[in-house]
């Protein structure tokens, strides 16, 4: 009898338990019930919310179901490559990136796991063979969000080696964009580029983004200068060579691609078409090499000058073999290219990385010290006697026979003489000797390869070390015996005196000759005319006696 009461005792005191229980859950409802509309239940961690494209489909919940699992284990992923990658997530590195639940709009887990398809429990197995093929194809989740990819300046999921979002960004612990610029979150940089035998440091990862090179931009000149601006710059070739590859953006930009080009300031991509980073492995040995492959460049808009300058003594040299002959960007630079006349001495300059000894030499002249020191426009430069892409060889008999022509350019132009009190008899008197005159008649036969061996202008006054005649270290009169020695051997001191210099016969200068050549004017006009005279005289009196004769 006790036993039956006993179990009735139990059954009663479950009913009125189960009963508080009922209750007590109808009172958590209707509180519940009230709570403000977004809010979580009472008793249960707010979820944080899926983005606006992914709510519809998936409503929030907790991420303690995940998290349950994945705070505090040691449990691996093992791939079929044999690579292991770890299951742990750190909260507190999760709930302080830009998806936690610090952040403004906190991500829920399911926003990039999403269920049912993608991530439930118990886990899909892995369909990807190893782990970069997982990160690979995790990383297509960002592009829920991130549609506007800013990956312009790495290989895309489509090339063989990859860089995706996750290999920056990591998975758990995103950064904002504003720890990249500080520097902080850099490491990821160094620690790929190293791997791939590319030494950087954090100070120039931190200017090359500052300089905006992952903004959202075009391919423009700003885009290739955050890279190509930062200083130390250099590119290694095959044989050892190290060219710089650092431009001054300042300098590109006043220069005559720049600013100053007077259609628009070009691009880099305008010359270094179909460009991508990476750039594509550089094919030539040499930096020598390869400033010869781009040369081919500056043809596309200076079509005459190239033209020209393929007729010139530096193209034949490089045909010849020697590569080390002048190119576009030996005398114009690369990416500076200021005006190449201004100043005009910049001229002579230019021509001076390759013919130091010849410059030297010049700078001394009468030209060169005029041009150097008093910035005078009026001597010759080297473009004026050379011309400028299409230079000739100077050691030619058409050289030789045309250069009294270069002379003469200004030598013969009275009104330029006049502003330098220098008189034109130079020329002219040259012109009228026997040396001149037969020079003269090869310029107008157009002889072609004739061994001139007249004496021109640069015979007695030298080539680029022309001094004043008043100079006495000229030396043209204490030289010319040897000067005409090398035309007539057998000429003595006596020789050069016999030489009325390049003034005209006066009673200043070479009274003598002038006398006897006034004599001979007026004597030779007088005896011909006396003489004509006598003739018309004869003939008039022998037609006069035969009309006579004849009557």
């Amino acid at each position: 009898m006790s036993f039956k009461l006993s179990l009735s005792g139990l059954i009663a005191y479950g009913l009125m338990a189960a009963g508080v229980c009922l209750l007590l859950g109808m009172l958590a409802a209707a509180v519940n019930a009230l709570a403000a509309p977004g809010e979580a239940p009472l008793g249960q961690p707010a979820a944080r919310p899926l983005p606006a494209q992914l709510s519809d489909n998936h409503p929030p919940f907790s991420d303690d179901a995940c998290l349950l699992c994945h705070t505090d284990t040691d449990a691996t992923i093992t791939f079929p490559s044999g690579e292991v990658k770890p299951v742990q997530v750190d909260t507190a590195v999760l709930a302080a990136s830009v998806h936690g639940s610090m952040a403004e709009s906190p991500l829920a887990c399911q926003a990039c796991h999403q269920p049912p398809n993608d991530y439930q429990f118990p886990h899909t197995p892995l369909t990807t063979a190893t782990l970069r093929a997982y990160d690979i194809a995790r990383s297509e989740t960002c592009e829920r969000c991130h549609a506007q990819s800013h990956l312009t300046s790495h290989p895309g999921p489509q090339s063989d080696n990859p860089v995706v979002c996750t290999d920056c960004h990591n998975s758990h612990d995103v950064q904002p964009a504003e720890s990249w610029h500080s520097g902080a979150s850099e490491e990821n940089c160094t620690a790929c580029h190293e791997a791939q035998g590319v030494a950087v440091s954090p100070e120039m990862t931190t200017a090359v983004i500052q300089s905006g090179l992952f903004a959202a931009q075009k391919k423009d000149n700003a885009y290739c200068l955050a890279c190509h601006s930062q200083p130390g710059q250099t590119m290694t070739f095959a044989n050892g060579d190290q060219v710089s590859i650092t431009v001054d953006a300042a300098a590109l930009h006043d220069s005559v691609h720049g600013a100053n080009n007077k259609w628009d300031a070009l691009q880099c991509t305008d010359c270094h078409q179909a460009y991508d980073f990476p750039h594509a492995p550089v094919t030539a040995v040499t930096g020598r090499q390869y400033s010869l492959n781009q040369d081919n460049l500056c043809q596309r808009c200076h079509e005459v000058q190239f033209a020209k300058a393929l007729s010139s003594v530096h193209s034949a040299a490089l045909l010849e073999g020697n590569l080390e002959s002048a190119l576009c960007s030996d005398c114009h630079s690369a990416h500076t290219m200021p005006k190449p006349d201004e100043p005009r001495s910049r001229i002579n300059e230019t021509c001076r990385q390759c013919h130091s000894t010849i410059y030297d030499d010049y700078v001394e002249s009468v030209h060169g010290a005029a041009l150097t020191t008093e910035g005078n426009p009026d001597v010759p430069s080297c473009v004026n006697c050379h011309g400028v892409h299409n230079i000739q060889d100077p050691t030619t008999a058409e050289f030789r026979i045309n250069s009294p022509t270069l002379c003469a350019t200004c030598h013969a132009d009275k009104a330029l003489m006049a502003q330098y009190e220098i008189s034109t008899d130079v020329f002219e008197t040259y012109v009228a000797d026997f040396h001149g005159t037969t020079d003269l008649l090869f310029v107008s036969a157009g002889v072609e390869g004739a061994q001139l061996n007249e004496a021109v202008c640069y015979d007695c006054h030298g080539i680029h070390n022309i001094k004043a005649p008043d100079d006495p270290q000229a030396g043209i009169k204490q030289n010319l015996l040897e000067t005409c020695q090398q035309c007539h051997p057998d000429a003595t001191a006596n020789f050069p005196a016999s030489w009325t210099s390049h003034y005209k016969p006066s009673l200043q200068h070479n009274t003598l000759v002038y006398l006897i050549e006034l004599f001979y004017s007026i004597v030779i006009p007088v005896t011909l005319g006396f003489f004509g005279f006598l003739v018309v005289v004869d003939v008039y009196g022998r037609m006069r006696r035969y009309r006579q004769a004849n009557r």
